[in-house]
Formats: C-alpha cells, sequence, structure tokens
C-alpha cells in the first residue's frame, strides 16, 4: 500500500556527508548561515571580504552575491569591478528593475534539482531587502526557498540586521528557526570586527577579524589587542619598551612606570596581556617578564638599569 513513498525515502547513500567549512570557523559548505549586526556594523564589507576569500577555495565553483542593499556609487568606492569575474556573478539592485528579489529567489529555487547547486554560494544582502520579515508568513516563504536551495548543495550566506538594543536579530523567529548557524557582528574599531556564534549545529568559533577596506583582504587578529583603549594602550607600549632584549620582574616594571607594587589596575593589566605581547615565568616566587618571540639571555638584577641600585630592597617583593 505504501511502496509509492519508496520515491521520496532517505537514502542511506546521503548519510555520508562529513561538515566542511569554506572558510574556517564561519561559513560551513551547504548551509544556510545568518550574520546579523547593526547598520554601519561593517555587514557588507564582511561579505566582500568573505567572498575574495571564497574565491579562493578549491571547493567552490561559483558565487552568486545579490546586493539589495548598496547603493552603486559605494561599490565604486569598494572597488567592486576589482572582485567580479567567471566565479563570481554579482546582481544588483538596479538591475532587477522587471523582477522583485522574491521572484528571483524563486527562479533559483526552480532549478534547485538533485545536486545542481553543489559548490555554487550564495549571498544575499540584506535579507530585509527580500521580503517583510516581520510578517511569519513571508518569512517562513523566504526560508522555505533558501533550505530548498540549500538541499540542492547550496551554501548560503545571508546578511542581516539585529533590533534596535542589537543584542538580538531583528524580525519573525522562523528566521532563527530556519538558519543552521546565526552569528551576531560587532564593531570594535575602525574595520576590526568580532563575530559571535548565536546558533550553530557546526563548530562556529568567536573570532575578531580585520579587513583592509581597499584591498578587502581578511585576516584574523587578536580579540584583546583591537578592543585595547588609550590607557590600555600607552601601558602596553611602556611595558614593551621596558622589557627590549631583558628580563624584569613585576616589581620593578611597576616601579619604572610609577605605580605601586600592589596597584590593582596595573598588576591586573599586566596580567591580561600576558600571551599576547609578552610571557612571564616565575623564580623564586618573583615574576619575571620577557617579551613573546624575542630571543632571550636572561640577565641578572645588577645587568638591568631599571633594577640597579634596588638591590637593597627597595620595591619590595612580589
Amino acid at each position: 500500500m505504501l511502496d509509492f513513498l519508496e520515491d521520496y525515502e532517505l537514502k542511506t547513500s546521503k548519510l555520508h556527508e562529513k561538515i566542511e567549512f569554506l572558510i574556517e570557523g564561519i561559513l560551513p559548505k551547504k548551509l544556510i548561515t545568518i550574520i546579523y549586526a547593526n547598520g554601519g556594523s561593517g555587514k557588507s564589507f564582511l561579505s566582500l571580504a568573505l567572498a575574495k576569500e571564497l574565491k579562493k577555495s578549491a571547493l567552490v565553483k561559483k558565487i552568486v552575491y545579490i546586493d539589495l542593499d548598496n547603493p552603486l556609487n559605494v561599490l565604486v568606492e569598494r572597488n567592486i569591478e576589482n572582485l567580479i569575474d567567471c566565479k563570481l556573478t554579482y546582481i544588483h539592485r538596479s538591475s532587477l528593475s522587471n523582477t522583485t528579489p522574491m521572484e528571483l529567489l524563486c527562479a533559483i529555487e526552480e532549478k534547485a534539482l538533485g545536486n545542481a547547486y553543489e559548490g555554487v554560494v550564495f549571498i544575499l544582502d540584506s535579507l530585509r531587502n527580500f521580503t517583510d520579515i516581520d510578517n511569519d508568513s513571508k518569512a517562513m516563504r523566504l526560508m522555505n526557498v533558501l533550505m530548498n536551495i540549500r538541499e540542492a548543495g547550496g551554501s548560503i550566506l545571508c546578511l542581516h540586521h539585529s533590533n534596535k538594543d542589537g543584542r538580538n536579530f531583528k524580525g519573525s523567529n522562523h528566521i532563527h528557526n530556519s538558519a543552521d548557524c546565526m552569528l551576531s557582528l560587532s564593531r570594535l574599531e575602525g574595520l576590526n570586527l568580532l563575530i559571535t556564534p548565536t546558533k550553530e549545529r557546526v563548530g562556529l568559533k568567536k573570532q575578531a577579524l580585520s579587513i583592509d577596506p581597499f584591498s578587502l583582504e581578511l585576516k584574523e587578529v587578536n580579540e584583546r589587542i583591537i578592543s585595547m583603549n588609550e590607557r590600555e594602550r600607552e601601558f602596553a607600549k611602556s611595558v614593551k619598551e621596558i622589557l627590549a632584549g631583558r628580563e624584569v620582574a613585576q616589581s620593578q616594571i611597576l616601579l619604572a612606570l610609577g605605580y605601586e607594587k600592589d596597584h590593582q589596575w596595573a598588576r591586573k593589566t599586566l596580567g591580561e596581556f600576558e600571551g599576547v605581547f609578552w610571557e612571564c615565568r616565575v623564580e623564586k616566587n618573583k615574576k619575571l617578564f620577557y617579551l613573546m618571540n624575542e630571543a632571550h639571555h636572561y640577565h641578572h638584577i645588577h645587568h638591568n638599569p631599571i633594577e640597579k641600585g634596588l638591590e637593597s630592597g627597595e620595591g619590595g617583593g612580589e
């Protein structure tokens, strides 16, 4: 009686695929990934930089970038013409005069048969431009279209907006329920961005990224460094000058900087940047600091100009 269902049953041959990342920790293959943030947080810069990275991947055959958000003069400033080639098709709002964005997606969905979109990455900028994201039925229709494209092998990256307080995504909860992965984006300084996973089905990771606005080159950076305030920057600069070519005890570093040996902020900041700018070892209950990645020939106290004259105990212990 139910023989007709054999045409629809899941075949075990489909259960051997492993999760692969097109961009490590950010964009998994054959899943729907949404990056959301407030306006002006650098979403478009990030997606363009990701597109440039994707062009280098052997796993990617084609990139379809649908931009409904950025005006043409902004694209000129960002040198989009240098990004477009046979591997990347860039579709702009200005070329959709006779087609709505949703109609375009539905046309893509119509051809989502078998593995038609294997190796294809679709980038949508941004979701609110495709449909009314606050309307549950329209949002669900949009996400169903994306899921059908995904099932044909497509990898999908959507840019999206956060709500007013910036803490969550904007719109229907169907967006969250249907997405495979979601990441929030915040801007730290310049084009230094912090991405934080808020929903994942794979191994996404929190990471800080820096984007060159001219070349769109993307690199991972240390989150703690790019989130430093001015006081911390000046402190780190001074400590690095003190440690140049030598190993110095914590108490002598604080003394040289004009801090008491038990100054809480200074001691805490020294500890926070351990493993970032400098390293520390303990010898006879004394903390000794030295710069990272520097060849050291450790000096005794009488060789250190900072500590010279302190053998009598000035500055105290640790």
